[in-house]
């Protein structure tokens, strides 16, 4: 095998800490496959008010995104790759994840921009600097573009 990659897998949800639906699988099963090919993988996930009981602590690591703060908490599944939390209870603590059954929150696209830029300011705080980002579904697909905004203006 090549040198072995470091990769950031950022989704809205992921099991066993989130779910909603297969999204939550697909996610959830991929980091370990990684790591058992010699990757550096780890996860980035909002931590909502749902989110599933799992050993977590908080790092005491704070982020900024403009005004906006969150806190980064972080964890391990049983194949030890990192997870890591991004709370912040103005977008992530309600009831369900996107919205009500039927209908969805009406500052899901503001939330989830949160979130992705969140994704890049944790990297920094935690001096994770990946050769890969992973981005699931829409809630991340901001992510290559605030890339793409920082390194080139």
């Amino acid at each position: 095998m090549s040198s072995p990659l470091k990769i950031l897998l950022v989704a809205a949800e992921f099991f066993p800490f989130s779910k909603t639906g297969g999204l939550a699988d697909v996610a959830g099963s991929l980091p370990s496959a990684l790591k058992k090919l010699g990757h550096d993988v780890r996860v980035l996930l909002p931590k909502y008010a749902c989110t599933k009981s799992q050993p977590i602590h908080s790092l005491k690591q704070k982020i900024e995104i403009g005004k906006t703060k969150a806190t980064l908490y972080a964890g391990k599944l049983a194949e030890d790759v990192p997870v890591y939390l991004v709370e912040n209870n103005a977008y992530f603590v309600r009831e369900y994840l996107y919205g009500e059954p039927g209908s969805e929150y009406t500052d899901n696209a503001e939330r989830f921009a949160f979130f992705c830029q969140a994704a890049l300011e944790a990297c920094k705080a935690l001096d994770f600097q990946p050769n890969v980002i992973h981005c699931n579904d829409w809630h991340t697909g901001l992510i290559p573009a605030y890339l793409k905004a920082i390194e080139d203006p």
